[in-house]
């Protein structure tokens, strides 16, 4: 039997009056409705109204729907407003929304006129917290009679004799809104229709909490995209995001060729070193600025991502020359060149950036990337706080530089590497004093590789200590075999290179006593050549690493002297045993005069400090009579002989040529 046709109950409502309102506590039981409940068409009289609403405050207890209110939810709200109306042969039924969504709901042929233009009347005038904050349904016969001057007040206000509401909760107890029913005329409520009230209210709460879910759900899975697509520290677009849309960027200029972009690679100078001085919160505090610069750099649709550590990236659209990529980079390097403040700290930095144009490039997102990195690392190369333009020779050079690490970490295990030795002439005897051990590797397909093609790369990847170590083993144990012959004779010396990496290692002494005690040479015989720049890099840890290497015996060798950093305030502290002179000064002294007072300086410094001096890079006679002259102890190059193989500087040996 539909509610249209069922006779209404004359159970009332119990006539107990709190500030005069009727109250009704009963456990709801279900109730079933059929489709012509809602399938008759309502009178034109019977508007539906849907009107949000402009009051202010907080109306409800609980939290709100976490989104506003789609056109589907809204119909649902309106199709219970019309059922409750019919079903309960009311004037008017209202749905009022609390919280930050306050729209009303509302139907039937006696709905007020002010519901249409200012339904949030409804909710100003306090009935609906009066309903929103009861533990029971509120049946009020007549609300013009109330007890309560506010309420008495309101219900003429609005029209409203008779009134029966149920606040919308839900399962945690938060109420959303309020299910009323109004008459103008006064009105007993009787149970069964207060039991109806609430069966709708929990349908339309039901509804109304699914929504606020799902929309909690939706904000929830936007916030995580966004996550994913954002750096969390700056806020940016993160590497997968510009990636994203260079891959669209690139697709819309596959449409139209001559619509070209440019993705610019940045990374930060000497990052490292805020992060090691005034900490990596500081380091945090410099990227997000750095990203707020990048930002006010930008023209309008270009993008800016971070894509890890210091590692930034712009994406410029519509570019119609290599004129414009060059005029962002200009401009995000002045833009960066002002000082940072970091909590009292005045940090300055500067940026290389490279730049790749969409048609210099293959035009997949990664290979791009990858491009304008590369000119990036030019720029790093190239003395940073610049921007260089990708050039594919750049990836040529770089595929190179694969391969040849490639066949590095192989070459050790292969065997590849030999030891060449080119002898150090005392220019007091004209005799062989010593050699110097020179690495060279021999390669399957390319034959000898010289030292300069891959002792940087070896350096790079940490190989040069492996590496560093077999050659010192191998050097000493050639030269103690060289030894044994020459009985009568000066026993030679030997210099070996150490690089920056090798000494900077804490345990080099222990490995160097290690290397002396396997080969059972004698330590004096040791020469270690360090270049200028490992001293100038850490100077106090270089002359504690010195000491330690000179309480073995080993004799210490200033490489490259006078082409490095200016360490002449060092040169006095340092444990040195002599100086060895650049090949490019000695090579002109017999030509140039300013070469020749260089050498000549050189000289007497190192004889001021009782230091030895070895003249590197001799070719001619004239460049021999002249050191002579100047008084260098010792010397070497090709006048003497280019470097031979062990079996070649046995033979040479045996010889005894004098000079």
């Amino acid at each position: 039997m539909s509610w249209h046709n069922r006779k209404r109950s004359r159970e009332m409502v119990p006539r107990e009056a709190i500030g005069g309102a009727r109250r009704f506590c009963a456990v709801a039981r279900p109730k079933t409705f059929t489709s012509s409940d809602v399938s008759r068409t309502p009178t034109v009289e019977e508007t539906a109204s849907t009107t949000p609403s402009n009051t202010g405050g907080n109306g409800g207890s609980g939290p709100r729907p976490s989104a506003a209110l789609d056109g589907i939810i809204a119909a649902s709200l309106e199709r219970v407003a019309r059922l409750a109306a019919t079903v309960l042969h009311v004037p008017a039924t209202m749905i009022a929304l609390l919280g930050d969504d306050r729209r009303c709901f509302g139907w039937g042929r006696g709905l007020p006129a002010w519901f249409a233009h200012d339904p949030g009347v409804l909710v100003r005038s306090g009935l609906c917290a009066r309903i929103a904050g009861s533990l029971e349904p509120l049946a009020v016969e007549d609300a013009r009679r109330d007890p309560a001057p506010d309420v008495a007040a309101a219900a003429a206000e609005l029209g409203i004799a008779a009134i029966a509401g149920v606040p919308l909760t839900v399962a945690d107890g938060s109420r959303l809104g309020i299910l009323c029913a109004v008459d103008p005329e006064p009105r007993a409520w009787s149970l069964d229709e207060i039991m109806i009230l609430k069966d709708l209210a929990l349908t339309a709460a039901l509804e109304l909490d699914l929504r606020r879910r799902l929309g909690e759900r939706a904000q929830v899975e936007q916030q995580l995209r966004h996550n994913a697509m954002h750096d969390a520290l700056t806020g940016l677009p993160n590497r997968a995001f510009f990636l994203e849309q260079l891959k669209y960027t690139i697709g819309r200029a596959g449409r139209r060729p001559d619509d070209l972009f440019a993705v610019l690679f940045l990374d930060l100078d000497n990052f490292k070193v805020v992060n090691d001085s005034v900490g990596h919160h500081a380091g945090d505090e410099l990227l997000v600025a750095v990203a707020r610069r990048l930002e006010q750099c930008m023209r309008g649709g270009d993008m800016v991502a971070r894509l890890g550590g210091d590692e930034f990236a712009i994406l410029l659209e519509h570019v119609s020359e290599i004129g414009d990529a060059a005029l962002i980079a200009e401009r995000v390097q002045a833009a960066l060149a002002a000082p940072i403040d970091l909590g009292g700290y005045q940090v300055f930095t500067s940026v290389s950036i490279g730049v790749a144009l969409s048609s210099s490039a293959n035009e997949l997102p990664d290979y791009l990337l990858r491009s304008a990195d590369m000119a990036m690392y030019r720029a790093k190369r190239g003395g940073r706080a610049r921007f260089e333009l990708f050039d594919p020779m750049m990836h040529a050079e770089a595929l190179r530089r694969l391969q040849v690490e490639t066949d590095l970490r192989r070459a050790l295990e292969r065997q590849e590497f030999c030891l060449y030795y080119q002898p150090v002439v005392s220019l007091q005897t004209g005799q062989i004093a010593g050699v110097e051990a020179l690495l060279r590797w021999q390669h399957p397909e390319r034959g000898l590789v010289v030292p300069s093609e891959f002792i940087p790369l070896a350096e790079e990847t940490g190989l040069i200590l492996a590496l560093g170590q077999w050659v010192l083993t191998e050097a000493c144990r050639q030269v103690g075999a060289w030894g044994i012959g020459r009985s009568g004779k000066p026993p030679l010396t030997l210099g070996v290179n150490l690089s920056v990496k090798q000494c900077s290692q804490p345990d080099l002494a222990d490995q160097m006593a290690s290397v002396l005690a396997h080969t059972g040479i004698d330590a004096s015989l040791l020469s270690l050549e360090i270049t200028e720049s490992v001293i100038m890099e850490q100077p106090e840890l270089a002359t504690q690493m010195l000491n330690k290497l000179k309480g073995l015996g080993i004799r210490l060798h200033l490489d490259d002297f006078g082409t490095g950093y200016s360490s002449l305030s060092y040169l006095h502290k340092l444990p040195l045993d002599a100086v060895k002179i650049d090949r490019s000064f000695v090579s002109q002294i017999d030509t140039e005069g300013q070469a020749l007072h260089l050498v000549q300086t050189i000289l007497t410094l190192a004889r001021n400090l009782g230091l030895e001096a070895v003249a590197e890079g001799v070719t001619t006679a004239e460049q021999l009579r002249i050191l002579r002259e100047l008084g260098c102890t010792y010397a070497q190059g090709y006048y003497f002989s280019a470097p031979l193989t062990p079996s070649e500087m046995d033979a040479l040996l045996q010889r005894e040529p004098e000079w």
